[in-house]
């Protein structure tokens, strides 16, 4: 797989550029009694689970459920949106990065989400193209469908995310991947999944984009 020559860089939003975990679990946890699970705390355990892993562990909702849980999720989170600020140092590893690369998102949050969360932040301008209400899992399905639509070719393009399920995306789309480590899922999992590459503060992103010049 090609690691230089890299002129796109796509990124995830909540995890990995936003903030937003927490915000995301004090959503999760107001529809918990109506639901009927467990109110869910941030751990270890739960850095350490997948997606799916965390969805059959501490929800166990069926497929019509879930997906009623999942339009409500958008709809709190849509309200918190203000509440959601960058990782520090993002913002300015962004407008490094974007002095040699073309950057872009692609997201599971809605696009009122997605667009309030770079405005309040100011980092609107860092990006040339947004792809948001993407599925939470066959990511692969929409980085396939966002490279033959903005016309891009595949090896020249790394993606940035920080879940298990990134990786896996990444691997069925046949890109390569940056990992950051301070979002959902945590460093030894990741680890233990394996990436092109790691970054465990935003300034390694930077440096990471040298090598891919």
């Amino acid at each position: 797989m090609r690691m230089q020559g890299i002129k796109t860089i796509i990124f995830d939003l909540d995890g990995t550029i936003a903030d937003s975990f927490q915000v995301g679990l004090d959503c999760a946890n107001a529809l918990a009694e109506k639901y009927r699970y467990e109110r869910i705390e941030d751990s270890p355990v739960i850095r350490d689970l997948s997606f799916k892993e965390f969805l059959v562990s501490h929800l166990n909702l069926g497929k019509i459920r879930l997906v009623l849980w999942a339009r409500e999720i958008k709809r709190l989170l849509s309200q918190k949106a203000d509440d959601v600020r960058v990782f520090p140092g993002i913002k300015e590893a962004l407008t490094e990065l974007k002095k040699h690369f073309e950057l872009g998102i692609l997201t599971s949050n809605s696009t009122k989400n997605t667009l309030k969360i770079l405005k309040n932040n100011e980092i609107e301008d860092c990006f040339s193209f947004l792809y948001t209400n993407s599925p939470a899992f066959g990511k692969w399905a929409s980085i396939k469908k966002l490279i033959k639509k903005e016309r891009l070719k595949k090896d020249e393009v790394i993606y940035v995310g920080d879940e298990i399920r990134d990786i896996d995306a990444c691997n069925y789309a046949k890109i390569p991947i940056i990992v950051v480590t301070w979002g959902a899922n945590s460093a030894r999992t990741l680890k233990e999944e394996g990436a092109n590459f790691y970054a465990y503060k935003p300034d390694d992103l930077v440096e990471i984009g040298k090598k891919l010049i």
